[in-house]
């Protein structure tokens, strides 16, 4: 991405790192230092202070006096942890969404899955992650309430690594089936007005992905 011809917002900037964090660009530990990303991004250090500031604050980011900033590192049990909040905030959701959903929406919707063809062919594991990340986000665009919106989205970014650092090691064609399913079954959701049967559809597959993360990491029997 280039910033030379007008400076990034600060919001702007935050969006672009943690979005380098969620798809791995940054690994966990990498380090991030103020001059460097400064110069990256054509701003001074104050702007670049207050982002790792909130990547710090939304557990993206570790910062230590004296020895600065650093991706942080996934914790199998805090990870747990921010999955069971998750969950439940999967069960609120439905009654605080747009429905029926715009059109616009149901055909980003539509697009998305169609590039998970693509993804079947080039098998791009990080395309995957990025076009999850748009799903997310359209979903995310249709809430109504603003804080449960925030927490919504700070988990989602908070557990989101998980599943791309497994993908490679997982059934790749399965995760694809699983997303179009997923897809398919929230448009139909949102071309309605029950609230109820959305917010069951997000626990559903939230459920069947930790499901499979954890047959994953126990291994054959």
């Amino acid at each position: 991405m280039s910033y030379t011809e007008a400076k990034p917002t600060t919001a702007e900037i935050f969006r672009e790192l943690r979005e380098r964090i969620c798809l791995l660009d940054i690994a966990p530990g990498a380090r991030l230092t103020e001059e460097g990303l400064a110069n990256e991004f054509g701003v001074s250090r104050t702007p670049i202070r207050e982002v790792l500031d909130r990547l710090q604050f939304e557990r993206l980011v570790e910062q230590e006096r004296g020895s600065g900033a650093r991706v942080a590192v996934l914790d199998s049990k805090e990870l747990r942890d921010v999955w069971a909040v998750r969950l439940k905030v999967a069960e609120l959701v439905g009654d605080f969404m747009t429905m029926p959903a715009p059109p616009e929406v149901i055909e980003r919707l539509h697009h998305i899955r169609a590039e998970l063809d693509e993804v079947q062919i080039d098998r791009d594991v990080r395309r995957l992650g990025v076009l999850y990340n748009r799903f997310h986000e359209a979903f995310l665009g249709l809430m109504k309430n603003r804080t449960l919106q925030w927490m919504h989205d700070v988990l989602y970014h908070q557990t989101a690594r998980e599943w791309l650092q497994l993908l490679p090691e997982m059934n790749l064609d399965a995760e694809l089936d699983m997303m179009r399913d997923e897809i398919d079954g929230t448009i139909e959701a949102m071309v309605g007005t029950n609230g109820a049967r959305l917010s069951r559809l997000r626990a559903e597959y939230m459920h069947l992905l930790l499901t499979r993360f954890n047959d994953h990491l126990r291994g054959p029997n």
